[in-house]
């Protein structure tokens, strides 16, 4: 029995590790594809490695300390967010900074778009004569899986945690049934 369990405590850490090097590997993707859109100069690059290093050595240092409460630290993780983020913005031009405006209005606009798709594919298969009821829970189910894997591959660990933190308090609201 133990030998069972501790097989599948040793998958499921392997499971885990392959999927953080995953995320870390999209996430250097992404600001690989960002710098180049930004088109940064050597200089601005190695401003930035040295920020990004300074606020992880800062967010590590700030997650040592156990004589804080849970308030407070996320008062001075927060702070951390905010003045690293003004650093990094500092280090580039306007015209850099306008093109991230035009990349995020560019990325919320294909969100709004995908939400659209997906609403009028959830419509589409509820209005669908053809089907059982057993077939379109089964397709809803798997379109909702689907979108629940992107979610995952997308948030940080720490926004998954805010996400299913507001998913219990609506489960838990009174007068909701269920």
């Amino acid at each position: 029995m133990k030998k069972i369990l501790s097989t599948i405590i040793v998958i499921a850490l392997s499971i885990t590790a392959t999927q953080a090097q995953n995320m870390h590997r999209k996430l250097q993707r992404k600001h690989q594809m960002a710098q180049q859109q930004l088109n940064l100069s050597e200089d601005q690059k190695k401003k930035y490695k040295a920020l990004n290093e300074d606020f992880r050595k800062n967010r590590l240092n700030l997650r040592k300390q156990d004589d804080i409460t849970v308030k407070e630290w996320k008062n001075r993780m927060a702070d951390l967010h905010k003045k690293h983020h003004t650093d990094m913005q500092s280090v580039l031009t306007q015209e850099q900074k306008g093109r991230i405006e035009k990349m995020k209005t560019e990325r919320k606009q294909l969100a709004e778009i995908d939400a659209k798709a997906r609403m009028e594919k959830m419509k589409a298969l509820r209005e669908n004569k053809s089907m059982d009821m057993e077939k379109k829970r089964g397709e809803m189910k798997m379109m909702m899986e689907k979108r629940k894997e992107t979610m995952k591959s997308i948030l940080t660990d720490e926004q998954r945690k805010k996400m299913e933190e507001m998913r219990m308090h609506y489960k838990h609201k009174p007068g909701k049934l269920s």
